[in-house]
């Protein structure tokens, strides 16, 4: 989503759309990084037409070091661009913010980008 994508452009860490990916130059994930997906719906209507959308952005902070400051920076960041936080955690699934398994550290977001479309969401 390229809302994201701007939002985070000067946070100094990699943001990917889906999943983070070995490639052959690069087998570990780096030191800390970002990893995203969408959900889009209605959000409102008018004369049986569609006159905004509401994106669910689900955000990811993985790193291997403290995120505390670099989810701080991500949340400025988020709310300076206009989304809304709908919520943070840093509990995984039955995990706790640090996973012993890993080493990994992850703090976790549901953000929200409203956008108006035209007649019909034509726009």
């Amino acid at each position: 989503m390229r809302q994201v994508q701007e939002a985070l452009r000067d946070i100094g860490i990699p943001v990917i759309a889906g999943i983070w990916r070995a490639t052959s130059e690069n087998q570990n994930p780096p030191l800390q990084y970002v990893v995203y997906s969408s959900t889009t719906t209605e959000a409102s209507h008018h004369d049986d037409h569609v006159t905004s959308f509401r994106t669910f952005v689900y955000l990811n902070l993985w790193s291997d070091i403290d995120p505390t400051e670099m989810a701080n920076t991500i949340r400025s960041a988020m709310y300076a661009y206009g989304f809304a936080m709908l919520e943070e955690s840093d509990k995984g699934y039955n995990h706790p913010a640090y996973d012993p398994a890993t080493r990994t550290y992850t703090v976790q977001w549901t953000w929200v980008w409203r956008e108006e479309c035209g007649d019909g969401g034509d726009d």
